[in-house]
C-alpha cells in the first residue's frame, strides 16, 4: 500500500472535500517552554493565540465536513478519563479544545504503546544529563531517535487500523515525525498564521541560548 508522510502532504482541493473515504486533520503539537528556559510573556501569548487559531480552523472544517469521530494524541497510551488526564498534563493549552471535541462525540483513542513512550521519556532524561564524554550523548541520541521512529510507526498503524471508512480523525503530534498514512486518506494540515511567528521566536531563542 502506498503511503504518504506528514511532511509531504498537500491540502486537498476544495472540490474534493466531500469525497468519500477517511480524513485526518493534522495539528502540530506545541508546548510551553520548560521551567528554567524562561520563556517570554510574548511567547506565551503567541502559544495561546496558536491554539485559538487552531480551534477556529477546526470549527470551519467541522462545518464543511462534519464532526470529528476520533482523536489521536501523541503520548496518550490509555483511553477514557485516564487518556484525557494525559492530554491535560502534556497539552494544557490545547486541553480545553480537545475536551470540547470529546464532549461533542469524538472518541479519544489509545495512540501510543506504553513501553515505547516510557523508553522515549527515559532517553530524554538521559539527554538532559551533564555528561563528560562526547560519545555517550551521541549513543543516547541514536537510541532516542530509534525509539521515536518505532513510536511513529506504531502511531501510523494505530490510525490505519482504527480510523474506519468515511470517518474523520484528528492527530496532535510534534512537527518532526515520520507518521505515514494510507494513500486513500485525505489529509488536512492545520497551519495557523501565528505559527510562523512562533518558529521565528524559537529559532531566535535557541540562538541566544
Amino acid at each position: 500500500m502506498s503511503k504518504k508522510s506528514i511532511g509531504k502532504i498537500e491540502k486537498p482541493k476544495v472540490v474534493g472535500y466531500k469525497e468519500r473515504g477517511p480524513k485526518i486533520y493534522l495539528v502540530r503539537l506545541l508546548f510551553s517552554l520548560s521551567e528554567g528556559e524562561k520563556p517570554s510573556a510574548d511567547y506565551e501569548r503567541k502559544l495561546k493565540k496558536y491554539w485559538h487559531q487552531v480551534e477556529s480552523q477546526l470549527d470551519d472544517l467541522i462545518r464543511k465536513l462534519g464532526r470529528i469521530d476520533k482523536i489521536f494524541h501523541e503520548l496518550v497510551d490509555a483511553e477514557g478519563d485516564r487518556g484525557m488526564q494525559i492530554v491535560k498534563e502534556v497539552n494544557p493549552e490545547g486541553y480545553k479544545m480537545i475536551k470540547r471535541l470529546n464532549e461533542q462525540g469524538a472518541q479519544l483513542q489509545v495512540t501510543e504503546d506504553t513501553r515505547l513512550v516510557r523508553e522515549s521519556i527515559d532517553w530524554i532524561r538521559c539527554l538532559s544529563l551533564q555528561l563528560e564524554s562526547t560519545r555517550v550523548p551521541l549513543l543516547i541520541s541514536q537510541f532516542y531517535s530509534r525509539v521515536t521512529q518505532e513510536r511513529d510507526g506504531y502511531i501510523s498503524q494505530r490510525i490505519e487500523n482504527t480510523l474506519k471508512k468515511n470517518e474523520i480523525g484528528i492527530l496532535f503530534i510534534r512537527e518532526q515525525n515520520e507518521v505515514l498514512f494510507p494513500s486513500h486518506t485525505q489529509v488536512f494540515r492545520i497551519f495557523p498564521p501565528v505559527l510562523d511567528d512562533i518558529h521565528r521566536y524559537l529559532r531566535d531563542f535557541a540562538f541566544q541560548g
